[in-house]
């Protein structure tokens, strides 16, 4: 990190313990809020380590909750304490009922389906589409080219600070009515059938290999709705088992992106 980013971290991890607001919090909570909202500060980032979370940037934004009256917004007869983000027309297309609290960044050419919610310290990166009904939680990361489907749910996560969000990593297709979960993390170019649901304790099995994964969806792969029995006594149950059932071919992924005139803009 910069010099003057350390310095910002310090100061919130400062505020967070403080048992008094000092009269600077407000503007340095601000600091952090218009850093999200422009893309510079994230509360994930990759690293040669994988994914590091930035767990002051979550303290900022628990501290903007706990600062931040309940007041009445400018869009109408609603009551928050964060107030909407403003988006540019040039740089995305956000249908009519789509809502993106300040404090989440929207990349280049990211389309929001309505009704859509992105909440606070969520990421989504350029090139996206967030589908109608679709719920990208706090602190949610989304890559480039990700297809999130109409009705999923990527869950958020605030608590504790040191917590990882859920991580969409880029070129990934999520089918409609999923949910993804507790911090898991699907890689680069894995594809997430129709109404599949992972959380941080779903097993995932390559029916390949036999090998099951857990938190994680291999890069390339494709994912769909599996189950797989569990006795439990003397009786037998069918426990939910995602299934690797292949891995995604580059030469066919085309027929997965999105159309182009989805993405168009005019300049």
């Amino acid at each position: 990190m910069k010099k003057d980013t350390i310095d910002l971290a310090k100061r919130i991890d400062e505020l967070f313990e403080a048992e008094s607001t000092p009269a600077e919090a407000t503007m340095l909570i601000d600091m952090v809020m218009e850093g999200l909202d422009q893309g510079t500060i994230k509360v994930v980032e990759k690293t040669n380590k994988g994914w590091q979370t930035n767990a002051w940037v979550k303290k900022a934004i628990l501290l903007y909750f706990r600062l931040s009256p309940v007041q009445k917004m400018d869009e109408g007869h609603f009551f928050d304490k964060i107030p909407l983000k403003t988006l540019s027309a040039a740089a995305n297309r956000i249908v009519p009922y789509s809502s993106v609290r300040r404090g989440a960044y929207i990349g280049a050419k990211v389309v929001i389906m309505a009704p859509s919610f992105v909440n606070i310290g969520a990421y989504i990166d350029e090139g996206s589409m967030v589908d109608s009904l679709v719920l990208v939680g706090s602190c949610a990361r989304i890559g480039k080219n990700v297809h999130l489907g109409a009705g999923t749910i990527i869950g958020g996560v605030l608590e504790p600070p040191n917590s990882t969000p859920v991580i969409i990593e880029d070129n990934a297709f999520i089918g409609g009515s999923c949910g993804i979960y507790e911090g898991c993390i699907v890689e680069a170019n894995a594809v997430i059938g129709a109404g599949t649901i992972i959380t941080a304790r779903t097993p995932i099995v390559d029916i390949n290999t036999g090998e099951e994964f857990y938190g994680r969806v291999p890069e390339n792969s494709v994912v769909v709705p599996g189950g797989r029995p569990k006795k439990y006594g003397d009786r037998e149950f069918i426990l939910q088992t995602p299934l690797i059932i292949k891995k995604r071919d580059p030469a066919v992924s085309a027929k997965l992106a999105l159309e182009d005139s989805l993405r168009q803009f005019n300049s």
